[in-house]
């Protein structure tokens, strides 16, 4: 739940207004945070609204699921209480929009034609910029609905897909021309874009897995919560309990991992009625999400096992998972600072009848293995040149994950703007 009026009036008037605001430094996307705020003390909504979507096109989302790295940077934070930022985000974007204030723009103005491949928010950034400047977008996507992570990576609790599919709606009645399941370097080569199109831009992400090296990762009720969240978000609401038998053995539930990924898996596990424990080798604070997050994941019932290091899967006879053996750690006061090291004799097996392991993401490398001309750095990511976002071909261009690896929504959503510049300034020259 979001906040209401009265409780975003009053947050908003807790913010100071500094002189020098270091939650400027915070957003990735420049967002005037001060000015946005100080519109919903006076209760101009609508104008908060318009401000933040000068620099964010998407804040419906973003007051979502952003990680919030500006709350980090207020004056607040070491105090444990920093102006709640991204919640009045996502108040101006639910209660600011007005029909008549649709983004105004003038329909491929100027002749040019891009083609963006991929549809997550890196792709869907870069296309809200180019339309705005009068280019005509064309967006690839290979699955058969468009969002990228946003539609088939965030839990429906956080990111409800209506938001999406709202967004797209806008950006279509802006000019985006949408096909879906076209994988692109299969059913049309990079090669074909470059011919048809001005310009294009590689915005396919990094939502591969990140497999792991654990023993036992092969046993019947292992699975990735990439593919875990894929498969909830590809099932519509009446089919997902009826379907959580498939996607989780027994009562049990281990997620071994830390971030976004793991507790959205983890808190779907538990709406389907497992009792569910949180492996994650490293200290709470470095779990990688919020406190707010992590607060709400306590209180539905997310028993989290922490510092405890993941040493292999446990079979049962019949070849399933029996459970996760594992050692706790003890944390260590030394001269470089805290060291995790085994806890003696603290050896166990944590029964489960399903583990999902969330590593994290790499690279997709699909696209590069289907066009050898394009050139890619060892981990996988597409190579560009660093002041341009050129690829190492002609009028091809690639941003957010694609480039630099994983990143969060905000970061992927700033790469893309800045991709769309530099390709309107090469069509511009």
């Amino acid at each position: 739940m979001g906040f209401n009026k009265k409780i975003s009036a009053n947050e908003a008037h807790r913010c100071p207004q500094c002189a020098e605001p270091t939650c400027l430094a915070g957003c990735p996307l420049g967002i005037d945070i001060p000015g946005f705020i100080r519109l919903l003390r006076d209760g101009d909504v609508v104008s908060a609204l318009e401000r933040i979507k000068q620099d964010n096109p998407f804040p419906a989302i973003c007051g979502r699921i952003c990680p919030a790295p500006c709350e980090n940077a207020c004056i607040f934070h070491e105090e444990g209480s920093p102006i709640a930022i991204r919640a009045l985000e996502r108040y101006a974007a639910d209660f600011g929009y007005k029909p008549h204030l649709k983004t105004k723009t003038t329909l491929n103005t100027n002749g040019k034609k891009v083609a963006v491949v991929g549809s997550g928010p890196s792709a869907m950034a870069a296309a809200s910029v180019l339309l705005k400047e009068g280019f005509a977008v064309v967006m690839f996507e290979a699955a058969n609905e468009p969002g990228g992570l946003l539609r088939y990576g965030v839990a429906e609790f956080r990111l409800p897909q209506k938001i999406v599919e709202a967004q797209f709606e806008e950006l279509k009645s802006q000019g985006l021309e949408l096909h879906t399941n076209m994988f692109i370097g299969r059913m049309k080569s990079l090669e074909e874009l470059r011919g048809a199109f001005d310009a294009v831009l590689l915005a396919i992400g990094a939502a591969v897995p990140d497999f792991s090296l654990i023993e036992g990762e092969n046993l019947s009720g292992v699975c990735y919560a990439e593919e875990f969240l894929m498969r909830l978000q590809m099932l519509s609401k009446e089919n997902v309990s009826l379907m959580a038998g498939s996607l989780l053995r027994g009562a049990t539930t281990v997620v071994v991992g830390r971030g976004y990924a793991a507790f959205d898996a983890a808190r779907m596990a538990i709406r389907l009625g497992q009792q569910v424990h949180l492996v994650f080798a490293g200290l709470e604070e470095e779990i990688g999400v919020s406190s707010d997050d992590l607060k709400e994941a306590l209180e539905e019932g997310l028993n989290i096992q922490a510092p405890v290091e993941s040493l292999k899967i446990v079979a049962d006879t019949q070849g399933f998972v029996a459970g996760l053996q594992c050692r706790r750690m003890d944390i260590m006061e030394t001269q470089d600072g805290l060291r995790l090291e085994p806890l003696k004799d603290s050896q166990t097996v944590l029964e489960a009848q399903t583990i999902i392991l969330a590593n994290g993401q790499k690279a997709n490398h699909f696209l590069a293995q289907m066009t050898p001309s394009l050139k890619t750095n060892p981990n996988g990511t597409v190579w560009i040149n660093d002041k341009t976002a050129m690829t190492c071909l002609e009028k091809v261009f690639a941003t957010a994950s694609a480039v630099a690896g994983p990143m969060t929504v905000v970061e992927a959503l700033a790469s893309g703007k800045g991709a769309a510049k530099q390709i309107i300034g090469y069509l511009q020259q």
